[in-house]
């Protein structure tokens, strides 16, 4: 049964998973990258030659199970991709929160830049 189908620019990234068999399987532009065994999940690691050409791009899938089902988190070059609920990722600064305040509040759009420099903070 297929998990998930991430497209990744040009490239589509797949996660399989055999609830009878209990086989994990991660497809990389419709190769199999990883495999195995698992009951509870588990972290699958591959490499793919970079899509400019110039080095290696290392893939960290991780399958685990939750309460609420099967979730799926996707690293590149450990940089989060898709992150689920189980993983401590956001952008919501709890210290800029209204304290019990109902009332809606105007957000401004931060340019790209800003965006960019953020990323060393949240994600790992």
């Amino acid at each position: 049964m297929r998990l998930l189908s991430l497209p990744i620019n040009d490239d589509l990234l797949e996660v399989h998973n055999s609830m009878w068999s209990g086989v994990e399987s991660v497809y990389f532009n419709g190769q199999l990258a990883s495999s195995g065994f698992s009951i509870f999940g588990r972290h699958h690691y591959f490499t793919v030659d970079a899509a400019d050409g110039e080095g290696i791009d290392k893939f960290r899938v991780e399958i685990g199970m939750t309460w609420s089902g099967i979730v799926v988190d996707v690293f590149r070059n450990d940089r989060c991709l898709l992150a689920s609920s189980r993983t401590p990722i956001s952008r919501v600064d709890n210290r800029l929160l209204p304290e019990g305040d109902t009332k809606p509040f105007h957000l401004k759009r931060v340019a790209r830049e800003e965006l960019r420099s953020l990323d060393d903070e949240f994600f790992v």
